[in-house]
């Protein structure tokens, strides 16, 4: 079986409704060799944005992530402006996958299906890892997310980001990303999930 893994991870994420605008696409598509995959996780909807809680698609593993710190607001170009997350991830390997219907008592657990699209950078020069994401969700309405990563020691993420982000939302990307639009995965669950319990499973006196 699989050891528990951590991972340190600087992140700026937005969210859009509806499918992933074209030029997003074309875009990602310039940068070089990507790769595409679907998957369904299921989402502990979280009670508040600093934390997030999964159950990976194919049930192999169980994620915890907790954010470290306050986001931090960064104009990265006239048009696109995010909030920098730092998140701190432990991955659980499960020996055998759960049942993935959500279909339990209390229905916080929120199927998100997910069509990602990244591009992998790694210069070699040290160890941390870098993507961007553009993904297509559905959860149950559609929606789509644009997402650059930089994981690993501390001491190397915030520069890899830095060099990458200046790099990515240049002059030339082709849409513009809003502040009010920038956030990470807990926040957005916590706007398009149930966040309550069903009252059937609570005692009488908190219903």
């Amino acid at each position: 079986m699989e050891h528990v893994t951590e991972t340190n991870a600087l992140e700026v994420r937005w969210f859009g409704s509806g499918t992933p605008p074209s030029a997003l696409d074309e875009w990602l598509a310039r940068r070089g060799t990507t790769d595409t995959a679907t998957r369904t996780d299921l989402y502990v909807a979280p009670p508040v944005p600093s934390s997030n809680l999964k159950l990976r698609g194919g049930g192999d593993a169980i994620e915890l992530k907790r954010r470290l710190g306050p986001p931090e607001r960064r104009a990265f170009g006239p048009d696109v402006i995010g909030s920098v997350e730092q998140w701190y991830k432990w991955r659980f390997p499960l020996a055998r996958a759960p049942p993935t219907s959500t279909g339990d008592a209390t229905w916080l657990w929120t199927p998100v299906t997910k069509t990602r699209t990244l591009r992998t950078f790694d210069d070699g020069s040290g160890d941390a890892l870098a993507h961007v994401e553009v993904s297509e969700l559905t959860a149950p309405a559609t929606a789509w997310t644009c997402c650059l990563e930089v994981s690993g020691p501390p001491a190397e993420t915030a520069a890899a980001f830095d060099t990458l982000a200046d790099d990515l939302f240049g002059d030339d990307f082709p849409v513009a990303l809003a502040a009010d639009r920038s956030f990470g995965y807990a926040e957005w669950l916590r706007r398009v999930a149930e966040t309550e319990p069903m009252a059937d499973v609570l005692v009488p006196s908190q219903r």
